[in-house]
C-alpha cells in the first residue's frame, strides 16, 4: 500500500477505510505492473497535454510506390508478383490480424471481430477473413497460419465463435491476448473498480511486439518457418490478405516494414499520414498532426502530405522479435470513460487518459521501410463509426461498389436503379469465388451456366 499511497496520496484517507481483504486485493491488482513503470505512466500523465511545440525537423513527403508506377513499371510490377508468390508457396507468409476492440461504437457489444458486415449473407468480419485465408490456400497449395491478438475483452468469445462456426482450422489458429495499461483520472489518478482494483484497459496495438513474444507466439512462428507477416486490423473487409505483389515488393527491398497507402480525400480524414523528418520514415496519428502541416499544398493544388495509412503491413518476424525489446513511446489520448470514483463512492464517466501504444511509432527501427500506394475503392472501406464516415453502411455500400465494378469491368450492366442499400441488399461475393478483379474475371468467364439476374445473387 504504501507505493500506491507514494503515487496517490490524495487516496490516503479512502484506503483507511478498506478492510484487510479490499485493501490485499488493491495491492494485487497495482503490482500487476512494476512501481517503477508505475512511476515512469504518472509522468507520462502529467506531461499528456500540455502544449508541445513543434521540433525544429525538415518534414518532406516520403518515397512510395504509387499506382502510376505500377503502369510505367509494369514488368517489375509482374517480377515482384512471381517473388511473392515463391514466397507464400515455400509456407513463409502467415496472417497477423489485431482485434482486441470491442464493437461498442458500431452498437455491438462484443468482439469487432464479430459485427456482420457483409450485405447478402451477413457474414462476420472474421468469417470474411477466414475465407480469404481459405481461398489463398487452395490456391496456392499452401496451409496458412493464422494469428490474431484479442485482448481480456474479447479473447474468449473470439475464441468460442471461431470453436462454433467452424471458419478456420483451429489447428493453424493461434489467438493471443495483448498487454494492458492502467488510465488516469485528469487529475491523474489511476481508474478504479469498485471491488477496490486497478482497472486495466488494453495496451493498443502496438502492444503486438511484446505480447506475441511474451505469449511464445514469436517461438511458434519461428519453428513453423514463417518469415512474414501479412498484418491487417479487424475492422477492414476490403484487405488484401497476403498481396502477392506487395509481398514480392517487401522482399526485393528487403525491407523489415512495409505499408500500403492511399491518398487521402482530404486534409481532415481521420487516419495518419506517413512523413519523411531526417530521412527517417514516421507516421503522424491524425490527431498530432499539426494543423499547417495536413493543409499543407503542392503547387499543383494537391495535398503535400497525402499518403494515409491503412493499416495493411508487411512486417519481418525477424524485426518483431527485435522489436519485442525495444521500448516504444506512450500515446495519450482523452476518452470518456466510466470508472469507480473512490471519494464519492459512486460509478461515473468522465474524460480520462487512455494510454497506448502505436505499432508505426516501430519504423523509425525498420530498415529500407517501403510505401505501396492502392486504390481506396477496391481495397480500403473500414468499419470504424455508428454513422457517417467509415460506418457500416458506407462499408455495405464500397462493398457492394466494387463488385459491381468487377461486373461492368467484365461487360455487363449490373444497373440496380436508385435502391437504397439499407433496403435491398442485392449482392455479394465470397472471397472463396474471387478476391480481386483479376481472379473474379477468370472465375467468370469459367462458370458454364453463368447467373441471369443480378439482384440478391451471391457467388461462392
Amino acid at each position: 500500500m504504501r507505493n500506491f499511497l507514494q503515487l496517490f496520496p490524495e487516496l490516503r484517507t479512502w484506503t483507511q477505510t478498506l478492510d484487510l481483504e479490499q485493501a490485499h486485493r488493491l495491492c494485487q491488482s497495482f503490482e500487476k505492473i512494476p512501481f517503477r513503470e508505475w512511476q515512469a505512466l504518472k509522468i507520462v500523465s502529467q506531461k499528456a497535454f500540455k502544449k508541445k511545440s513543434l521540433p525544429a525537423k525538415r518534414w518532406m513527403q516520403p518515397a512510395c510506390f504509387t499506382l502510376e508506377d505500377r503502369r510505367v513499371q509494369s514488368t517489375l510490377w509482374q517480377q515482384a508478383e512471381s517473388r511473392g508468390i515463391q514466397h507464400l508457396r515455400h509456407g513463409k507468409v502467415a496472417a497477423l490480424t489485431v482485434a482486441g476492440g470491442l464493437g461498442t461504437r458500431l452498437g455491438f457489444p462484443g468482439p469487432k471481430g464479430l459485427v456482420l458486415v457483409t450485405p447478402l449473407k451477413r457474414k462476420t468480419l472474421f468469417q470474411v477473413f477466414a475465407e480469404k485465408l481459405r481461398a489463398i490456400e487452395k490456391l496456392y497449395g499452401v496451409r496458412m497460419h493464422w494469428f490474431i491478438m484479442t485482448s481480456s475483452d474479447t479473447h474468449e468469445a473470439t475464441w468460442e465463435a471461431f470453436q462454433k462456426n467452424h471458419w478456420y482450422d483451429t489447428q493453424y489458429l493461434h489467438l493471443f491476448q495483448q498487454g494492458e495499461l492502467p488510465a488516469f483520472t485528469m487529475d491523474g489518478i489511476c481508474l478504479l473498480t469498485d471491488e477496490p482494483r486497478v482497472n486495466y484497459y488494453p495496451d493498443g496495438h502496438g502492444g503486438v511486439f511484446k505480447a506475441l513474444a511474451s505469449t511464445g507466439c514469436l517461438d511458434k512462428m519461428s519453428e513453423y518457418g514463417i518469415e512474414t507477416l501479412s498484418y491487417f486490423q479487424v475492422d477492414n473487409p476490403l484487405v488484401y490478405v497476403c498481396d502477392c505483389h506487395f509481398l514480392g515488393l517487401h522482399l526485393d527491398r528487403v525491407s523489415d516494414f512495409s505499408t500500403k497507402v492511399v491518398t487521402k480525400t482530404s486534409a481532415d480524414e481521420k487516419v495518419g499520414v506517413f512523413v519523411n523528418t531526417e530521412d527517417v520514415l514516421r507516421l503522424l496519428e491524425y490527431s498530432e498532426m499539426p494543423e499547417f502541416l495536413s493543409v499543407k499544398k503542392t503547387k499543383e493544388g494537391q495535398l503535400y502530405f497525402k499518403f494515409g495509412n491503412t493499416a495493411m503491413h508487411l512486417i519481418q518476424r525477424s524485426f518483431l522479435e527485435a522489436m519485442a525489446e525495444e521500448k516504444l513511446p506512450i500515446h495519450i489520448t482523452c476518452k470518456t470513460m466510466q470508472h469507480w470514483h473512490p471519494l464519492r463512492q459512486s460509478h461515473c464517466a468522465t474524460s480520462c487518459q487512455k494510454l497506448e501504444y502505436f505499432i508505426f511509432d516501430a519504423l523509425p527501427f525498420a530498415k529500407n521501410p517501403l510505401l505501396l500506394e492502392v486504390d481506396r475503392k477496391e481495397e480500403f472501406s473500414p468499419v470504424k463509426n455508428t454513422q457517417g464516415q467509415d460506418s457500416l453502411d458506407t462499408c455495405m455500400r464500397d462493398q457492394i461498389s466494387r463488385w459491381n465494378r468487377w461486373f461492368v469491368n467484365c461487360g455487363l450492366n449490373v444497373d440496380h436503379g436508385d435502391k437504397e442499400i439499407n433496403n435491398a441488399y442485392y449482392l455479394e461475393i465470397s472471397p472463396l469465388f474471387a478476391d480481386d478483379y483479376i481472379s473474379f474475371k477468370k472465375m467468370w468467364n469459367a462458370l458454364v451456366t453463368k447467373p441471369g439476374c443480378f439482384e440478391n445473387l451471391y457467388l461462392e
